[in-house]
Order: structure tokens, then C-alpha cells, then sequence
């Protein structure tokens, strides 16, 4: 093993300072001369027919500069592209599909003259029926809207091997239908964003996870060229996926452009929950069928995911919930049937993990059941069936490393899951699961697959990484600074980050797919090396020096091992070497992997993190339940940061349990989001935190920088099933819906007791059984 200086510590973030003395500029810090204010009258209705929309009284508002509806903005069906469905657009039209629909926009000379304009907006529906559930959807009675039958968005139906044979030969099958809920992210920090429109040219300062993707939308709705728009990208408040699609930025630079203007929009705490885009709510059937010894043999999933009014991610993140789950295992072999339906709700769409906490939390409980029926400790049923290094999955993953088989051991160690399964506590249960993700997805563009970056080194030996992805808090920028760091021997506060200014980095199709320390790490590395030639090069060529070594900060005799000059004294060499010019170092990452096929068959990352994740849960007499301990243990390649990767374990754990046993956005008949306030959608304090304990499992990947792979999304994914496999430990109930709040988890322990007295009470024989007759009829007949 390599011993690094900077690899593998805890090497300080480089934007901690700004963000704890609030010194950190957000979107919304943005103020501008001369800047309109914007507001959006969002629709009241689920689904309705728009009879009405008279905006007269609002345009004649004094300080109100302009008020539009669809009729005014002549690209108005050329929002978000992406995908194949292609059905958005920037304002309702004939129809409103969601509550919180964007019906019509006010600008004006302040945020409270545009809502007092607003509420003179007239608008008239005819209410539609409202579709809000996915069973709702399926049996299609009604309709979500009218130009999607059978509120279908996506079908996805595979088959891989003969299912039907190996279901028919099993020993033992288990399984059953589980439901998870639309979650929010609960970023931090409420959309907002500034565009500044001046003489055909265009900057828009806002947050994003795909600074790229943003410029395309901006481009296709207001007609202005790419090359036209800069993105200036601000700090940002968390995302966890909901930075992905991203309306307002899009609006913004809309009525910059009509107005010729500098505009500003910033969403209030209800708009974030009413006209975002929140996780996909599920309801997944799956079914394992064993032999005897508890050898899987295949897997049937019928899946339903409800993508609210329109598309956004809804149909990449079912995709993944359909496959990726099952790479963990060896099957023979699999079917799955996954339908993505429109319902009357605000869209759905990327959320931490994309799709596979969802399906986790049906597969870990499906094999936690399998288990139960063939007596067997689920951590040995999972041992026996993981997939091993060098293996291809069924759906045609191919693993250079994994440490799923060392996670579970150490994750049995620091739960002591052997001495608990053992020394069985009243009241106490411990519970397991397992998970895979990709550590550079491939997603985006078909035709891009990597990443790439520049770095630049300047005559005052200054150094800046060019990066065109997204820091979203996960701590991106300071890996950047730490490979520099370790490759170059500089200290990594000196280096300069730029990420996501499309006037000054690469392109890039975003923040996603776990793929930045790998991919993108790949690429910074391969731009140090590059940077170090070109220096060791031109000292050589235009000085006469060398042959020398760039490292530790200098410039070292290659076959001497004398240090020569210092690296800021090599800068200023070859800068004048080439009259003043600054040094590109060019990195490009193009891992080896595939689309897929039509069936989603292929190698879709150049690396897979893997991971094992226990609950301890204890029942208390008042019918209530605490989560006690989560241990989470990842196969992550080698830790960049020691400090930052337990963060993300932290932070994904915590968001993982809240998803399981508090969080829900409740949609109730209507299409009403129940929970549209963080008082009432109930994200965790400190006061929910259990003990977490965590720690890594490092295999070295041949792929990603020093080895690495990932740590962004595992920590959320298998948490759900480990805790509800623990309540089936500690009570005998298998919960197949979250969350599992304390009044479900009361009701079904009632209804437990309830059946349970009744077993146990003797059978009572009817009225009269067993007597002598005594009618004179009855006696005579």
C-alpha cells in the first residue's frame, strides 16, 4: 500500500470557512441594479380545465412590468427535453394537472407588488377527476390527462433466462408487495436564481447540479444560442437530486430575455414542496424462489411508479429501481415488469440513491422472509448468494473489486450480530441489508460517458482545477484540491477550484451518478500528470534543465534525486518560456462501459461501491419504537477523505431513517401533498439520531483516482430495510410500507396482539351444539 500525504485524510474542506461564518454567497445573496422581481400564481386545482385566465387587473397594478401566461411565451412545450416522453412545458395551458401548476407569472418592481398583483389574477376551472394513487392509475377509469392513455408514462418489461422453470423448481419462494412514499429532499437552501439579459447575451446566477443541462433548457425556451448564455454558479444549499430538473433558473432567463431585464425569482418553503420535484413513490411486488440450501434461483418484480403530472428523471430512476438491486446476487434468472404512471401530483424525480432505496426496501425484506422460511441467519443467505470479484450479473455488471463479503463481516463485528442473534434481548431486534450502487454511472448523454478537466498553472505559480460538474456539499471541491495536493506535493488550501461556469470549464452533463470522485477524480489526475510532462518538457527543452521530476512542491533531478528549484520557480521558467502564457494540464476519463441494450443489459459504470447496513431497534411498553443503532460499513475503494466520507455516512444514514420511520409527503385523494411545511413533513433532529457507527471497507479499484470509487448515495439506500427487518426481529411484524410511523407500528402491534388472543382462546362452540333437542317439531321429525 502506498503511503500518501494528503490521500486518505482529513484534509479541511476548502468552503467550510465561508459556510459556517456565513460568509458564503448563495443564489438568493444575488442583488443587482435595476432588478424585476418575479412570482408565479401556481394552480389550486389537481386537475381542472382552465375556462377562465383574465390577467387585467394584475397587468394594470401599479409597479407590475409584465404579466404572461402560455399564450405569451412562444417555446412554451420546449421545457426539459430530456428522456423520451417529452411532455412539459413552462406554463399550463388548456389544462392544470398538479396543485401548485404553473398558471401565469407577474414581474414587477418588488417581490410584494408582484404577490399583490397575483391575487388579482382571475382564473375559472372545470374540475377533472383527480388520479392521486398509483392502484388509482392502473385500473385507468380515470384519467391523469388527457393526451397520455391509460396514464402510462413508461412500460418496462424483461426476461433474462427461464423464470417460470426455476420458479417451478424451487424449494421455498417468499416475498410480497411493499409501498414506499414521495419523499422531498429538504435541501437547505429554496430555489432562486437572477438573469441578466444585455445586448443578446445572457447570465443566469443560480444553483444547479447540471449547470449544462440548465443552459440547454434556458436555450430551447428563450431561442437564445448556447454560446450566448453564461451560467454563473453559486454556492449551494444542498440538492440530493433536486437540483437536477430545475423550472425556475429556466423561467428566470424566460422573462429576462421578453423583458430585456435583469429578473430574480426565489421560491418560498411552500413552492419548494408544491412545485418541485420529489422522490417517486413505489408500490413494488417482488417474489425470491430458493432451493432447499437457500440458493437463489430467480426473481419476479412487478413495479409501479408514480411520475405526478409530468415526466422530469421519472423514467431513468424506474429503470434503475427495476435492475439494479438484483446485481448484488446470483440468479438464474429474473423478470420484471415496471410501469411508470401520470398521477395528479406535483412531478417527480431524482432523489439521493435514484430509485434504489426504493427497491431496496422491497428486496432485502423479500430475502429477510426467505430466510425466515428456511431457518437460516439472513447474513449467511446473503453470504451465500452475494456475486463475487470478476463475476458478471445478470443484467451484465462486471466487477473489478468487491468487498461486499468483508463489509458483512465487519458489519457483524461492530453490531455484534452473533452474540444478539444469540442472547436474544425482550424487546430488542437487530435487522440487515445489503446494497449496490455505481460509482460513475453512466448517464446523460449517450455519446458521453467520462468526464474531463483542466488544470491551469499560472507564472505566479497560482493553480486552479476547471471543472464543469456541481460542489452540492458532498466535498467535491476539496477532493479536487487534494489530489492536486498529493500529485504536485502543494498544500491543497493553495489550489484554486472553478466548477460549473460555462464560460470557463468543460463541458459536463452534471453532478450525478456517483460519479465525480471516480470519473471525474480520474480525469483531475490525469490533467496533473499531463501539467507535470508539459513542465518537466519545457525546462528541458527551452532551459536546458533536467531531466526532472515534478513532486513535493519542486522540481527534482530525475536520475539525481536533487531538488533543483521550487515549483513556484518553475512556473515563472515556463511561463516565460512561451512569453507569459499560463500551462493547461488536460484531463479526460473515458471509462470502459455501455448504455445498455434495449432490455438494459450491460456494463453501466467502470466501478460498483457495495455495502452492508444493520438496525438494532427496541419496542417500548407504551407500543412505540426507538432506532438505536445503525452500523454501515462500504466498500468505497480507497477513502479520499477520511473526515468528509464519514460525513456522507452520517448525512445518508440519518436521511435513510427518516424516509423509513417519519418522512412521507402523505398525498391524500385530492392530489394534496398533506405534508407541505417541515413542521408537518418531519425531517429528523438530533433528537431522532441514533448511534451511527460506520467504516470502510478499501479494495483499490483499478479505475478511479488512487483507487476509489464512491460514498455519495450508498449510505441512504439500505437503511429502510435494515430497520423494518429489525422490527420483524424484535416483534414478528413485517412492515411493507413506509413509513413506519408510531401509529402504524401501534396499529399493527395491536392488531397482532388482537390475533394472537384469539388463537389462543378456546374454540367456542355455537349456540344449543351439543344439546338434547327439545322442539316437539325438531323431536317428531
Amino acid at each position: 500500500m502506498n503511503e500518501y500525504k494528503y490521500i486518505g485524510k482529513p484534509v479541511r474542506r476548502i468552503d467550510g470557512q465561508a459556510k459556517v461564518t456565513g460568509r458564503a454567497v448563495y443564489s438568493d445573496d444575488v442583488i443587482l441594479p435595476r432588478t424585476l422581481h418575479a412570482k408565479v400564481l401556481h394552480a389550486r386545482q389537481s386537475h381542472a380545465k382552465i375556462l377562465l385566465l383574465d390577467t387585467e387587473q394584475a397587468k394594470a397594478y401599479p409597479g407590475v412590468a409584465a404579466v404572461y401566461t402560455a399564450k405569451d411565451i412562444a417555446r412554451n412545450d420546449k421545457y426539459f427535453r430530456m428522456g423520451d416522453t417529452k411532455d412539459t412545458w413552462v406554463l399550463a395551458e388548456e389544462y392544470v394537472r398538479y396543485i401548485g401548476d404553473m398558471v401565469a407569472i407577474v414581474v414587477a418592481e418588488s417581490e410584494e407588488i408582484a404577490e399583490a398583483a397575483l391575487r388579482l389574477i382571475k382564473v375559472e376551472y372545470e374540475p377533472l377527476p383527480v388520479v392521486s394513487s398509483l392502484q388509482q392509475a392502473k385500473e385507468a377509469k380515470d384519467l391523469t390527462r388527457c393526451d397520455k392513455p391509460g396514464n402510462v408514462a413508461m412500460p418496462i418489461v424483461v426476461e433474462r433466462g427461464d423464470v417460470e422453470k426455476d420458479f417451478a423448481q424451487a424449494a421455498v419462494v417468499a416475498g410480497g408487495t411493499y409501498t414506499f412514499p414521495s419523499l422531498h429532499q429538504v435541501h437547505l437552501e429554496p430555489n432562486s436564481a437572477t438573469a441578466v439579459y444585455n445586448m443578446g447575451k445572457l447570465a443566469v446566477y443560480c444553483a444547479s447540479q447540471m449547470w449544462f443541462h440548465i443552459r440547454e433548457d434556458i436555450s430551447a425556451v428563450t431561442g437564445i444560442a448556447e454560446k450566448d448564455i453564461e451560467i454563473k454558479p453559486m454556492m449551494i444549499g444542498g440538492a440530493f437530486g433536486a437540483r437536477n430538473d430545475q423550472p425556475l433558473p429556466v423561467i428566470t432567463a424566460l422573462l429576462a430575455v421578453m423583458l430585456k431585464a435583469t429578473v430574480k425569482m426565489t421560491n418560498t418553503r411552500l413552492e419548494e414542496f408544491l412545485a418541485c420535484r420529489p422522490a417517486l413513490g413505489m408500490e413494488i411486488e417482488t417474489w425470491i424462489a430458493a432451493d432447499a440450501e437457500g440458493n437463489f434461483l430467480s426473481k419476479k418484480t412487478k413495479l409501479l411508479s408514480g411520475f405526478g403530472a409530468y415526466s422530469s428523471d421519472g423514467d431513468a430512476v424506474t429503470a434503475i429501481a427495476c435492475f439494479r438491486g438484483d446485481n448484488n446476487y446470483r440468479f438464474r434468472s429474473t423478470y420484471v415488469n415496471g410501469t411508470g404512471l401520470y398521477l395528479n401530483h406535483a412531478p417527480t424525480g431524482a432523489y439521493r440513491g435514484f430509485g434504489n432505496p426504493q427497491m431496496h426496501f422491497a428486496l432485502e425484506q423479500a430475502i429477510d422472509e426467505l430466510a425466515v422460511k428456511l431457518n437460516m441467519d439472513p447474513t449467511e443467505l446473503r453470504l451465500k448468494n452475494f456475486m463475487h470479484n470478476h463475476e458478471t450479473s445478470i443484467h451484465g455488471f462486471r466487477y473489478e473489486t468487491n468487498g461486499i463479503r468483508e463489509c458483512m463481516a465487519q458489519a457483524k463485528e461492530l453490531m455484534g450480530w452473533d452474540e444478539k442473534r444469540k442472547n436474544k434481548t425482550p424487546g430488542k431486534g437487530i435487522g440487515v441489508a445489503a446494497l449496490i450502487h455505481c460509482s460513475g454511472s453512466r448517464a446523460g448523454k449517450p455519446e458521453f460517458a467520462g468526464s474531463s478537466a483542466l488544470l491551469r498553472l499560472e507564472s505566479s505559480g497560482a493553480l486552479t482545477v476547471l471543472i464543469g460538474e456541481s460542489e452540492i456539499g458532498q466535498g467535491m471541491n476539496t477532493v479536487c484540491t487534494q489530489i492536486v495536493a498529493e500529485e504536485l506535493g502543494v498544500d491543497p488550501l493553495s489550489v484554486n477550484v472553478v466548477m460549473g461556469d460555462t464560460s470557463l470549464t468543460p463541458f459536463s452533463t452534471g453532478t450525478n451518478g456517483s460519479k465525480l470522485t471516480s470519473n471525474l477524480g480520474i480525469a483531475i489526475l490525469f490533467a496533473c500528470k499531463d501539467l507535470k510532462k508539459q513542465m518537466s518538457d519545457c525546462l528541458r527543452e527551452r532551459w536546458g534543465i533536467g531531466p526532472v521530476e515534478i513532486k513535493n512542491g519542486a522540481a527534482y533531478g530525475e536520475y539525481t534525486g536533487e531538488k533543483i528549484m521550487s515549483f513556484d520557480e518553475a512556473a515563472v521558467k515556463c511561463s516565460h518560456a512561451f512569453n507569459g502564457r499560463p500551462f493547461y494540464g488536460v484531463g479526460i476519463f473515458e471509462p470502459k462501459t455501455d448504455l445498455g441494450d434495449a432490455t438494459g443489459y450491460g456494463n453501466l459504470a467502470p466501478a460498483y461501491p457495495f455495502g452492508v447496513q444493520m438496525a438494532e431497534v427496541t419496542v417500548h411498553d407504551n407500543g412505540t419504537f426507538t432506532v438505536d443503532k445503525i452500523v454501515s460499513v462500504h466498500d468505497i475503494g480507497k477513502t479520499i477523505n477520511s473526515q468528509m466520507a464519514m460525513g456522507q455516512v452520517y448525512g445518508g444514514v440519518l436521511q435513510g431513517m427518516a424516509g423509513v420511520t417519519l418522512e412521507s409527503l402523505a398525498i391524500n385523494k385530492e392530489g394534496i401533498y398533506q405534508a407541505n411545511t417541515l413542521l408537518e413533513y418531519k425531517p429528523p433532529t438530533f433528537l431522532e439520531m441514533p448511534e451511527i457507527v460506520g467504516s470502510f471497507v478499501e479494495t483499490i479499484d483499478p479505475y478511479g483516482p488512487y483507487g476509489a470509487k464512491c460514498i455519495a448515495e450508498p449510505p441512504i439506500i439500505a437503511v429502510a430495510p435494515a430497520v423494518a427487518n429489525a422490527l420483524y426481529d424484535a416483534v414478528g411484524i413485517r412492515f411493507e410500507e413506509a413509513p413506519i410511523t408510531p401509529a402504524i407500528f401501534r396499529k399493527k402491534l395491536l392488531e397482532k396482539q388482537r390475533e394472537n388472543q384469539r388463537q389462543n382462546q378456546p374454540e367456542k362452540l355455537p349456540e344449543n351444539q351439543g344439546q338434547q333437542r327439545t322442539n316437539p317439531k325438531e323431536a317428531g321429525s
